[in-house]
């Protein structure tokens, strides 16, 4: 049987972040879909590094991040 974990450490967030090729310091929200895909939202900086506000709070974009075939990931990797 496979034990849920009741959390989740930073090292387990930064893995993700990595794994995705995702800067953690911009991420928002990730949200892993089974058959659709990752869908992950993320802050926007100015040139100088400053986020970027929009009303009462931070400006953000969302990208998707749609699954692939296991050999196509292999594939790309070793590109």
């Amino acid at each position: 049987m496979t034990s849920i974990p009741t959390r989740v450490t930073l090292d387990q967030r930064r893995a993700v972040a990595r794994t995705l090729g995702l800067p953690m310091a911009l991420l928002r929200d990730v949200r892993i879909h089974a058959t659709e895909g990752v869908t992950a939202t993320l802050l926007v900086r100015d040139r100088e590094g400053r986020t970027i506000t929009h009303g009462d709070g931070p400006l953000t974009t969302t990208v998707h991040i749609p699954n692939g075939d296991e050999q196509e990931v292999s594939s790309d990797a070793t590109a």
